[in-house]
């Protein structure tokens, strides 16, 4: 009888319920998008609530954003208000109000503007995890804001961690495998540009928002740097005021650093400072070359002792005054001075075949100093359209300077000569000093545009020119024997000056859709390029001008392959004009038995290439595989060779080289191909500790068919990382590296590894004192590296021997309190990253 009872109650109530069912109110729609409030793009993961204004503590729907920032959620579409609010792990929204009159289907929001909560981020401890690395159509980012080893670290300890980007234990940094990249600041040039291995071993990585990897640049970008762009992403700025001081001492010396920022009203302002002084322990070198061709004069050996000692200092400092809604004006300057004192002494002696008899011999002692300043300063003003806030022109200035001294005395003693030569007149081996002044001045003019074609395209626009002036002393005071009297030499000494008038204007167009992205460019520059010989050995006869065009395309597709994953496909072109560290002709013979010369007559080199890039990101892992093919044919390589048994003469016979003697130069004769893979994995292991692991493996194939040069092979460098928190709230950081051989066109280095660790721990009232130690190659005092250079006639292996064992303590404490604010940065700014740059 029960189940008769129930089945009958089950039938008297069904009209009930299917009435109830009836008069349920209809969904609401509730769409929109979340965006970054300091870049404008979408942020992922972020938690969307919404909840009745009556009750804000009760919410009616959640959801979680995607990849673009874009969210949909539904509600029951009842009349009345509702309050929205959007917050990730550190990063809130203002709650947004919203009314419903009952009925409605859909609703779109306006665009919701994530920042930092600064309360939040000072006085909580975050334990879940959010992606580090995001992938879009043209870039890949790293959130250092959520790197909790920043706040002890340095810049160039982050970069160890950036996928695509390799720094080896002596701060030496490659980007794709090459080191024919360009560094950006906040999208602009800065004294990052030209000395990054310095200047980010001497900012703290808590400075920096994000590093954008850029591996192959639009068109909107010069379409110099071959190996692609890092653009360094400093914090933004807030509503109040917040200094950070930091020093530091450790076993090689001592830093010291302070960081600032005040926002009142429109007006925003933030510096930093920075002194890193180093004292490295003497290192040695031994060099042995055997000459092919030479019986008498067949082995070189030279002994070499070093100890170097280095003074960085870096200053920066960044204002903006929103002149309304709608116009922007920005101000940068930035820069930055480099003392180092490198004394050096050692032996020369050149043996015969047996090495029972040496042919000359002499103690070599030198004392070079250089300093390096250079500056920069930046204009910007914005104007975004009243009608279309996406749409933006932007127009730019900026000056850069770059003035250097080199000086050194060399004195030569203890000369034993057994060859029927006068070698002291044949290598100069005159007590010498030499003074060496060079200069770069760049003006750039910049006019950007972009607008918006629907919701998910846009059209980008420009034009740029670019001055560009370097001039170069290099001078030589020779001490003769007669008279001990340093006399200038001038057939030793040059004087030169280059200029470079550079135009370019890009077409770019970029198509955001849900599943796939696309962005074409076009680019054209044009180049006109003097050189004028002003004093020296090289006369006006040899001065030159002329003048070139290129056109440069590139494409980016980029495929959404899920909620969490991604693939990217490139293809791009880029230039790398010569700078003046390869351009210069002096005749540098200080060390006769290593000669080294620029090459005026050098042009840009031009490569191409094709990737393609997988990633997935999560709060678990986060997973980034790329596959890359690289080839120039006119690449600027160093070219080696041993002077012959009549010695050489150079530069129509007004500089001589002596017999047994490397000269090196440079030249367009590089044909290369690289192809590489590079991995990055991030995994959360646990709550509180997480493994990084950062790696690549290359082949490279280069040769010089004229002089039928080659050398191909393997390369490969692996980074783990493994970080996360102790008990009593300490964090650590501990890492291994290690690098195969480099090779180059005429040889190779050898490999090497490294590690280091390092304990954090914040102390006071939201922690605004943290203390750290750090120790890098712990279990080891000293490291041997070979470099080996071949050529047809000749093998040189240099043997070094340094150290880079570091112990060391850091305090750094935080003043002030800063809030939310909406300051905004310019969308465009000048990057002149046209320039291949010195050797490391």
């Amino acid at each position: 009888m029960k189940p008769f009872f129930a089945t009958l109650i089950l039938i008297l109530l069904l009209p009930f319920g299917f009435a109830e069912a009836q008069t349920t109110n209809p969904a609401c729609k509730i769409t929109g998008t979340v965006v970054s409030g300091e870049s404008g793009e979408g942020e992922e993961f972020v938690t969307v609530s919404i909840m009745p204004s009556s009750d804000a503590s009760k919410a009616i729907a959640k959801c979680i954003t995607s990849k673009d920032g874009s969210f949909s959620v539904s509600i029951p579409a009842v009349k009345g208000s509702y309050t929205l609010m959007a917050s990730y792990l550190g990063k809130k929204a203002d709650p947004l109000t919203f009314s419903l009159e009952g009925g409605e289907s859909e609703k779109k929001m306006d665009t919701i503007e994530l920042f930092d909560d600064v309360k939040m981020l000072s006085g909580v401890n975050i334990v879940a995890q959010k992606p580090l690395v995001k992938m879009d159509v043209d870039k890949l980012s790293y959130d250092v804001t959520a790197d909790p080893d920043a706040k002890m670290a340095n810049i160039s300890e982050i970069l160890r961690k950036v996928p695509l980007v390799d720094v080896d234990a002596d701060g030496n940094i490659k980007m794709n495998g090459t080191t024919k990249f360009l560094i950006l600041q906040n999208g602009r040039r800065s004294s990052i540009t030209r000395n990054p291995k310095e200047v980010l071993r001497s900012l703290p990585a808590h400075l920096v928002k994000n590093i954008e990897v850029i591996t192959t640049p639009g068109a909107k970008y010069d379409a110099e740097g071959i190996g692609g762009i890092i653009n360094i992403v400093m914090q933004p700025k807030y509503e109040g005021h917040l200094t950070t001081i930091s020093t530091g001492l450790n076993t090689l010396g001592y830093n010291a650093g302070a960081y600032s920022t005040t926002k009142i009203g429109k007006f925003a302002l933030d510096g930093s400072l920075s002194y890193n002084r180093i004292t490295n322990p003497t290192g040695e070198d031994n060099t042995l070359r055997e000459n092919y061709g030479s019986e008498q004069q067949k082995w070189l050996n030279s002994t070499n002792a070093q100890k170097q000692k280095d003074r960085t200092e870096f200053a920066n400092i960044n204002a903006s005054y929103e002149i309304d809604t709608l116009r922007l004006l920005t101000l940068s300057l930035s820069g930055m001075g480099v003392q180092r004192h490198m004394p050096s002494w050692g032996t020369t002696e050149m043996l015969n075949a047996d090495r029972s008899m040496p042919a000359y011999s002499y103690t070599r002692n030198s004392t070079p100093k250089n300093s390096v300043v250079n500056g920069t300063l930046g204009l910007d003003y914005q104007r975004t359209s009243r009608r279309n806030k996406r749409r933006v022109h932007t127009l730019s200035y900026q000056l850069y300077t770059s003035p250097s001294h080199d000086k050194s005395t060399t004195l030569y003693s203890d000369l034993v000569n057994n060859t029927p030569q006068d070698i002291i007149e044949e290598m100069q081996l005159y007590d010498n000093r030499t003074d060496g002044r060079n200069r770069s001045i760049e003006h750039t003019f910049q006019y950007d545009f972009t607008t918006p074609i629907g919701s998910r395209q846009t059209f980008e626009a420009g034009m740029k020119y670019i001055l560009r002036n370097n001039e170069s002393t290099n001078d030589v005071f020779d001490a003769k024997a007669t008279t001990n009297d340093y006399v200038f030499n001038a057939s030793r000494s040059n004087h030169y000056k280059n200029r470079n008038d550079i135009f370019g204007a890009y077409l770019s167009y970029v198509f955001r859709g849900k599943v796939f992205s696309v962005m074409p460019g076009l680019r054209y520059e044009y180049t006109y390029q003097s050189i004028e010989y002003l004093a020296g050995a090289i006369g006006s006869e040899a001065d030159y001008d002329g003048h070139y065009a290129n056109l440069v395309p590139s494409l980016k597709l980029n495929f959404t392959l899920g909620k969490t994953e991604s693939l990217r496909l490139e293809y791009g072109m880029r230039l790398s004009r010569p700078s003046i560290y390869y351009l210069n002709p002096y005749f540098n013979d200080i060390n006769p038995q290593n000669i080294s010369q620029g090459n005026s007559d050098l042009d840009a080199e031009r490569s191409q290439s094709v990737s393609a890039t997988f990633g997935k990101f999560t709060r678990k892992l986060n997973l980034n595989l790329s596959l890359s093919y690289t080839f120039l044919n006119d690449g600027i390589e160093r070219v080696s060779h041993i002077v012959g048994g009549d010695g050489e003469y150079f530069d129509n016979r007004k500089h001589f080289a002596s017999p047994g003697a490397m000269y090196s130069t440079f030249q367009n004769i590089g044909h290369t191909q690289r192809t590489a893979f590079n991995y990055y994995l991030r995994w959360n292991i646990l709550p509180k500790l997480n493994c990084t692991i950062n790696g690549s493996v290359a082949y490279l194939d280069t040769e010089d068919p004229a002089r039928r040069l080659r050398n191909n092979g393997w390369m490969a460098s692996e980074y783990l990382n493994l970080s996360g928190r102790l008990p009593a709230d300490i964090s650590f950081s501990a890492r291994i590296g290690a690098n195969t051989r480099n090779i180059t066109l005429q040889g190779s280095s050898s490999s090497f590894w490294s590690h280091s660790l390092s304990l954090s721990r914040g102390f006071l009232k939201e922690k605004r004192l943290t203390v750290g130690i750090s120790a890098s190659d712990p279990f080891r005092k000293w490291v041997r590296r070979d470099i080996v250079t071949e050529g047809t006639n000749f093998r040189n292996v240099n043997h070094q021997r340094y150290s880079r064992q570091v112990f060391g303590i850091s305090v750094s404490y935080r003043l002030g309190n800063l809030g939310q604010s909406k300051t905004r940065r310019a969308a465009h700014g000048i990057n002149n990253d046209d320039l291949k740059r010195g050797e490391p």
